[in-house]
């Protein structure tokens, strides 16, 4: 669930992000590109306004311009032409969060003048051009910086541009790589329906909440749904949100597979819910440490049990659950638990050697899923062993990775996983977050869903007031997604139901798609067929 408060911190957490690694290059009237300490040449603002608009090069650009290749200048180009719609309200709301100072620290890398003085011209910038009725335009940022000559890092600004053009722009481009090669294996007729597994269940069911105290922390509230008049006990399914949100975004889900006689279990994290991402915003609040929110597998862990001591002590409880035989189904921060109790391994060291790289002046990271990693980092690692043996099957859906996991980590889950990505995902960009690790992980059962369009918010309900941009179209579709793709991948791997099979090929996903939101199912990705897909726009 996410509120107006909490819209706020969202909705520039994503514009800023996706936007803004080209518009701090530029002065009101002059840039100076700094080569070398010695070595420095000028160019107008309204030569680089002419290049963004018609892409012709003035001769003072000239010099800049053959610095570059021409890939580097076309990729300068569309990220200068970018625009979303921001208001100021929201921009200043942000950077009144450190989340928000982090990010104008992180551009100010490329500026040649004191922090002290390049910071506060950025976020003047970016609040100002947050003003335009017409939506935030980075032109506008350029023209509002207040400072007649700005002297920034060439190189700063080379490996930016390349950075976020991975990040945000290329992801069409591989996208596309994806789909012709799912195209290419895929069956040429099938009989199976996946939509039909989006219908309503025979089973009714019973729900509880239940309050479970941790010692000198908040106390963790859980929601079990337990399908009624079952043969057996029901093979059991945790929900685990993301951060900023809380169980109820994913309810649809659990109240679908308890009709079908799975029984769920969705749990809300005191220490990165929505309420206390919105005392952060607020002030009232910090941002959770990453230490704190890595070992959320261990919350699961004391769900599972405390409801196996309910199966002993209470009779609403006993023979209702198979706790040995569980799936996680996680979103986002949550997608990051689900796999890190299936069985991958957070890598702290390199935890520790990516996050001390955002002081580094010759890159700028613009990755929130990184940043929010970095927020408050330690070097106290998390617990080193949050592997659940209970766990058979996992669903991480625009899950948080890198740098978490790193590819040794990941590559040790050790149970069937689906990654479901979304091509507009800006929140955890589908590259770093999704698809690079997926094609880190050397073994069978392993699933990559591809989201034409999706955004990190489209399978949650009570997005609330958030701006269409963000959220995206097509939700209702990602909702009978989730439900189909969820109750066909547990049935196969926690009921051994072999005739779910054929409902997890490329075919059956890619007719069950429409737009806006078409899909795509990739089983098999290798390192080289990445570094092929990747290979047009290194």
């Amino acid at each position: 669930m996410i509120n107006l408060s909490q819209k706020l911190g969202l909705t520039l957490g994503i514009g800023i992000l996706s936007l803004l690694p080209s518009f701090s290059i530029l002065a009101a009237e002059k840039i100076t590109f700094s080569i070398t300490p010695s070595v420095e040449f000028d160019i107008s603002v309204d030569s680089l306004v002419v290049f963004a608009q018609t892409g012709k090069i003035n001769p003072d650009f000239a010099f800049y311009a053959k610095l570059f290749s021409a890939e580097e200048l076309a990729k300068l180009r569309s990220l200068l032409n970018k625009s979303f719609p921001v208001n100021k309200e929201e921009a200043l709301a942000f950077f009144n969060t450190s989340f928000g100072q982090e990010i104008i620290k992180q551009l100010s890398l490329a500026i040649n003048s004191p922090p002290a003085q390049s910071q506060p011209f950025l976020e003047g910038a970016i609040t100002s051009a947050a003003a335009n009725p017409n939506g935030f335009k980075i032109i506008d940022v350029i023209k509002n910086y207040d400072s007649p000559s700005l002297t920034i890092n060439i190189e700063t600004i080379r490996n930016t541009i390349q950075e976020v053009y991975q990040l945000y722009q290329s992801t069409d481009h591989i996208f596309d790589w994806l789909d012709r090669q799912a195209a290419t294996e895929a069956l040429t007729t099938t009989s199976i329906n996946l939509s039909d597994l989006s219908q309503t269940g025979q089973f009714t069911w019973t729900s509880e909440t239940l309050t479970i105290p941790r010692p000198n922390k908040d106390p963790l509230n859980i929601f079990v749904y337990l399908p009624q008049n079952s043969s057996k006990p029901a093979p059991t399914i945790v929900i685990t949100p993301g951060l900023n949100s809380d169980f109820q975004s994913l309810r649809y889900v659990a109240e679908h597979l308890a009709s079908h006689g799975f029984a769920t279990v969705g749990i809300n994290f005191p220490e990165s819910d929505n309420e206390r991402m919105k005392d952060a915003l607020q002030g009232l609040d910090t941002f959770p440490n990453p230490n704190a929110w890595m070992n959320q597998p261990k919350d699961v862990s004391l769900a599972l049990d405390t409801l196996e001591k309910k199966m002993q002590s209470e009779a609403n409880f006993q023979g209702k659950l198979d706790l040995e035989n569980v799936g996680v189904l996680g979103h986002s921060l949550g997608g990051y638990t689900a796999i890190a109790i299936g069985g991958a391994e957070v890598q702290w060291e390199y935890v520790l050697e990516e996050c001390a790289k955002l002081s580094n002046p010759n890159q700028i990271n613009l990755n929130p899923a990184l940043l929010w990693q970095c927020q408050g980092i330690t070097e106290t690692s998390p617990e080193a062993d949050l592997q659940d043996p209970r766990i058979k099957a996992v669903i991480a859906i625009n899950p948080v990775t890198n740098p978490a996991f790193g590819n040794q980590g990941i590559n040790e889950i050790s149970v069937p996983i689906i990654f479901i990505a979304g091509s507009a995902d800006i929140f955890a960009p589908s590259l770093p977050e999704q698809i690079i690790p997926f094609a880190a992980i050397n073994k069978e059962n392993k699933y990559l869903i591809l989201v034409k369009n999706g955004t990190h918010l489209s399978f949650l309900q009570e997005t609330g007031e958030l701006p269409k941009f963000i959220v995206g179209e097509g939700q209702n579709f990602a909702y009978d997604y989730l439900k189909s793709i969820s109750l066909a991948f547990f049935n196969l791997y926690l009921n051994q139901q072999q005739e779910f099979e054929p409902y997890l090929t490329d075919t059956a996903i890619h007719n069950m798609g429409q737009n806006p939101l078409p899909l795509r199912l990739i089983k098999s990705l290798t390192q080289e067929q990445l570094n092929e897909a990747l290979t047009p726009i290194n």
